[in-house]
């Protein structure tokens, strides 16, 4: 039985691309109420990243690391960083009123992952351009994988991301 456990990590392990498991095993994100969120690998969502709660009320982010493969570190991480948002902002928790709430629900989940990036050291201003640009050069069929509705992403113009410095 311990053999057959050790055979299933190490298969795990080096199955994963090398994104996926700095992402899985380096990634963070709380939830609304600070609760850790539990963030798997699931090759049947549709989207690259989908947050969701479960019944019990637990927060989740399931990744399907085989959707979007052509885009960069960045970008990916950014897609994980938007559910992420969601779920610190508390989208999934109070749906959005009208639609003009759910695209200000969005632009702050964008803002949100964007921050994250910039203030973390993983992008300057220059990267925030350069993601921006990859993100609206997605086509019809690489958005339906990308989480969020279709947009034209703004972020240098929306965010405000100021140096700490």
């Amino acid at each position: 039985m311990q053999r057959l456990i050790w055979i299933t990590i190490f298969l795990m392990t080096f199955s994963l691309p090398a994104w996926a498991q700095e992402s899985l095993d380096n990634a963070y994100c709380s939830d609304y109420h600070s609760a850790r969120v539990k963030i798997v690998s699931d090759s049947s969502a549709r989207k690259l990243t989908e947050a969701s709660m479960t019944a019990s009320g637990r927060s989740v982010i399931r990744i399907n690391l085989g959707q979007l493969n052509e885009l960069s570190n960045n970008a990916r991480s950014f897609a994980v960083n938007f559910s992420c948002g969601r779920l610190v902002l508390g989208h999934l928790v109070k749906g959005a009123e009208d639609i003009y709430d759910h695209y200000d629900q969005v632009g702050n989940a964008d803002c949100w992952a964007a921050g994250k990036l910039f203030y973390s050291g993983r992008i300057d201003k220059n990267g925030v351009t350069a993601l921006e640009e990859e993100i609206n050069q997605l086509n019809r069929e690489q958005w339906s994988h990308f989480p969020g509705p279709v947009r034209v992403v703004a972020l240098n113009d929306t965010c405000e991301l100021k140096p700490l410095n």
